[in-house]
């Protein structure tokens, strides 16, 4: 089984538009969907269309927490969410017709020690039945920033491998517990590494220098330039085939799933890669935020190419 954590879940709305968006004016949505969100949501979508079990927990509150678990619930994902005061946030995506998005995100509201006292006695519980475990998102109010680490020391002293998909001061303290694998794009890479990135040399070598740090996987998204993973295998670079997006959102989180679903499956460094970016290219091809087609992934993961950076 595989167990996520989500701090920060939310209620994902899409809004399609006909037309181009445009400010300071009355906008007609076309369609509007709403989904069971949060990064560690949509990975778990991912597993799940991957064929692996998983579980899902993390904080939910009022009105929208309780729909966000019947909207869980309509996926077929297993929850085991802990009850806040707080009102689950609401997280709005434009779509306009030529396939460009603008995300809307709140903030979380607060939760509070007690409650984060009660998720991390559940985590050491369902850690116990996991064979991988993602911790994604951001940390909500009321939270220190170096709450993932907590979270990572706790499942990693298990025994269990943490992939850890966070950014900011969360990432910086996360990585200190020493994940199984962090997954940072160019931009949070170069915050941890403390100097600009400028080349796919540079990735290269901050991911090495990270992987030698102590974390076992280092995947740095390069967006359209595919990905970097630094491990003991060696340095590795993916490219995926290009594909006409139809909603890009939740690829970074399908990839991140598929990853842990890689790892669970004991696959090697460079099919670890592969398997997980073609999936997450395959959901660039659905409508639906964090699910992709089995049998597109499977034709993708033929075209996706990985290369050795050593």
């Amino acid at each position: 089984m595989i167990l996520t954590i989500t701090l920060n879940t939310s209620i994902d709305k899409a809004y399609r538009l006909l037309g181009p968006l445009a400010g300071g004016t009355v906008m007609r949505v076309a369609a509007c969907s709403d989904s069971a969100g949060g990064k560690g949501l949509n990975a778990s979508r991912a597993v799940a269309a991957c064929g692996e079990e998983v579980c899902a927990t993390g904080f939910v509150g009022g009105h929208n927490g309780a729909l966000l678990c019947e909207l869980l619930a309509q996926d077929g994902i297993p929850e085991r969410f802990v009850r806040v005061a707080s009102e689950t946030r609401c997280c709005v995506n434009v779509l306009e017709p030529d396939g460009r998005s603008t995300e809307f995100l709140e903030p979380g509201r607060p939760v509070t020690a007690q409650e984060l006292d009660e998720l991390l006695e559940l985590v050491d519980g369902l850690a116990a039945e996991a064979d991988v475990v993602t911790m994604s998102g951001s940390i909500p109010a009321g939270l220190d920033t170096d709450t993932w680490r907590r979270l990572a020391e706790r499942v990693g002293a298990r025994g269990v491998p943490v992939v850890l998909d966070t950014s900011g001061d969360g990432l910086l303290h996360g990585i200190d517990a020493l994940p199984c694998a962090i997954k940072p794009n160019t931009d949070e890479i170069a915050q941890v590494v403390g100097h600009h990135i400028r080349s796919t040399e540079d990735v290269c070598a901050a991911a090495r220098g990270l992987h030698e740090r102590g974390i076992p996987n280092v995947i740095v998204s390069l967006g359209a330039g595919g990905a970097i993973l630094a491990c003991d295998e060696g340095t590795f670079l993916g490219r995926a085939p290009v594909v006409k997006a139809v909603n890009p959102v939740g690829s970074g989180d399908t990839m991140v799933g598929a990853f842990a679903v890689a790892i669970a499956r004991g696959m090697d460094a460079a099919e670890r890669l592969r398997f997980a970016m073609s999936r997450a290219t395959a959901n660039c091809l659905s409508p639906q935020t964090g699910r992709f087609d089995a049998d597109v992934a499977d034709e993708l993961l033929a075209e996706t190419t990985i290369g050795n950076m050593d």
